[in-house]
């Protein structure tokens, strides 16, 4: 039977926001720090490749086993250790398992993983410590849409600064609030990760110096993630200048973007535009389709001006034929640069 504890002491932290996991955990080693001293802090990644298995087994098995001569407080946080799947020693489980049938009131563990495997058995065991009080499950996710402006704010005061809230609104849009990617597992996340955001926060707090953060402060520090120029393109070719939107194009070759990175993100344009003006045949507001398609308001926005000058079945042909551009790249049929000039100059 566990041991009642007085508090928490066992925490297991899991989800996709490591920023926030990483600020709890130096605000728990700092308070520990303070009352006990910093000597019986014990830190181990099981990723890590500079230590051994054993090493690592050694220092779990010190940390949670060992009784100590006086009684220490002490403080570890072990990180995918449990659940891992490049980890396969049953070593840790057995260990863990030990300690939670009788955990101890003067450490405080922390186990930091990145997804959780609720088939384990030790998680079933941790499950079961929630229920009785005596741990902690907690999911962080990455703040999306009004959540993220929020979070920017609450970055800025915790550091002591200020930030108007037009240049909230400036540095969500400039970070890719709305605008997402595959991760190496196809796995759709932000474009946006709250480690660059925190570090552009400390860009915008240096240069300001004290004063309130304004737009103008972000939009001249901080590289937006919404490219411009596909817009502008896209605008020539639908107003059939042809001329301009060759020369945009050529433009964006020059300046280092190749014509596969060129095509995707006409395909990604296109794709919108046909959502969008899908939706807006059904009577949809911006608000309405923003929320709908998970699309940056300024995209939605920029989208629609843009609709107006197609009609569905002239964006069904030309998404057609980013089809056959692609097709005529991927298997070497055309040379990319000259797909590309064509492709603007069909459409």
């Amino acid at each position: 039977m566990a041991k009642i504890l007085n508090k928490k002491n066992i925490h297991l932290f899991f989800g996709e926001d490591d920023f926030t996991i990483a600020e709890e955990i130096k605000e728990a080693k700092k308070d520990f720090a303070e009352k006990f001293g910093a000597l019986d802090v014990c830190e181990v990644d099981w990723e890590n490749g500079n230590l051994s298995e054993q090493e690592k087994l050694a220092q779990l098995q010190n940390g949670l086993l060992a009784n100590s001569l006086f009684g220490s407080d002490k403080l570890l946080v072990f990180k995918n250790m449990l659940f891992s799947k490049n980890i396969s020693s049953s070593g840790k489980e057995k260990i863990i398992s030990k300690y939670l049938e009788n955990p101890q009131d003067n450490v405080r563990l922390f186990l930091i993983e990145s997804n959780l495997d609720k088939r384990k058995k030790i998680y079933k065991e941790l499950v079961k410590l929630e229920k009785a009080g005596q741990a902690e499950i907690k999911e962080f996710t990455v703040p999306v849409d009004f959540q993220f402006g929020v979070w920017l704010q609450k970055i800025v005061k915790k550091a002591g600064g200020e930030i108007e809230q037009e240049a909230v609104e400036a540095l969500a849009i400039s970070l890719g609030r709305g605008l997402t990617q595959k991760d190496k597992n196809r796995k759709i996340k932000q474009a946006y990760n709250l480690w660059e955001a925190s570090n552009e926060i400390g860009k915008l707090l240096n240069y300001c110096d004290g004063r309130e953060i304004t737009k103008d402060d972000v939009r001249f520090l901080i590289k937006s993630k919404v490219d411009m120029s596909i817009f502008n393109l896209i605008d020539n070719i639908g107003s059939k200048n042809k001329r301009k939107a060759v020369s945009l194009l050529n433009a964006q070759i020059d300046k280092g973007a190749n014509e596969i990175y060129m095509l995707t993100m006409f395909v990604y344009q296109f794709r919108n535009l046909l959502k969008v003006k899908s939706l807006l045949n059904e009577g949809k507001s911006s608000f309405e389709i923003a929320s709908e398609t998970k699309m940056h308001p300024f995209v939605v926005q920029k989208s629609i001006t843009q609709c107006q000058r197609f009609e569905m079945t002239d964006l069904k042909k030309i998404y057609k034929k980013l089809f056959d551009a692609d097709l005529a790249i991927k298997t070497g049929k055309m040379n990319p640069r000259l797909v590309l000039d064509l492709l603007v100059i069909s459409v």
